[in-house]
């Protein structure tokens, strides 16, 4: 059961959502009560628990790589969300689990008619994740690369990549079905643009949604 938020929290999260709103312009009431509810402490590492409620990004552990994998700032979330139009009854796939924060927050927005796949190439991540949405019933963890796996894509209205990667593959487009959306960070680790597919009468049309700064993609880790 979700812990009841004390005073000193709730002012944290209320200071977070006012931080998240003045940096990017706004958030939409359905996001701002995901932020609200998600208790982000259980997504960062005990060491991080005091910057919880920074929109920050935090690292995370893990054995694998020498790569940097995060608990994405909360704005980054609510940037990629609001780009998919993510709403209650959406089937999302989102690439990218880390902890499971991102899945959480888009399970409150979802709700229970809407359904989250969240993939994650680390396996030792993808045991947090899955062990931290597992009162969740509406997100299903897995570990894999997401890249790889077009008939996700094709099983799911929306689509968003929590990394970043050099071009969306070609397979995963093909792979998108009418109406359906894609969000990704595409570029090079010095300049990215939040990129925004919609296959819309058989194409896809793509939109630049400006400037933004994500980790790398990383190749599935098998243990």
């Amino acid at each position: 059961m979700a812990q009841i938020p004390d005073e000193d929290d709730r002012r944290l999260r209320g200071a977070l959502v006012a931080t998240v709103a003045e940096r990017i312009g706004g958030v939409a009431p359905r996001f701002r009560d995901a932020l609200l509810s998600v208790d982000r402490a259980r997504f960062v590492r005990a060491v991080d628990l005091a910057s919880a409620w920074i929109d920050e990004p935090l690292p995370l552990d893990t054995p694998y790589g020498n790569q940097v994998a995060t608990v994405s700032a909360p704005h980054a979330y609510v940037l990629g969300f609001d780009a998919l139009d993510l709403s209650t009854g959406d089937r999302l796939l989102e690439l990218g689990s880390g902890s499971g924060y991102g899945a959480a927050l888009a399970s409150h927005v979802v709700g229970t008619s809407g359904r989250v796949t969240t993939v994650e190439v680390d396996p030792y991540l993808a045991r947090i994740a899955l062990r931290l949405t597992a009162d969740l019933p509406n997100v299903f963890p897995l570990h894999d690369d997401g890249l790889q796996r077009p008939d996700l894509i094709a099983q799911h209205d929306k689509c968003w990549l929590t990394f970043s990667v050099e071009a969306v593959p070609p397979s995963l487009l093909a792979a998108m079905r009418e109406g359906s959306v894609l969000v990704a960070p595409v570029g090079s680790t010095l300049e990215q643009r939040l990129a925004r597919y919609v296959r819309r009468n058989g194409k896809i049309e793509a939109d630049d949604l400006g400037a933004v700064r994500f980790v790398r993609a990383r190749a599935r880790i098998d243990e």
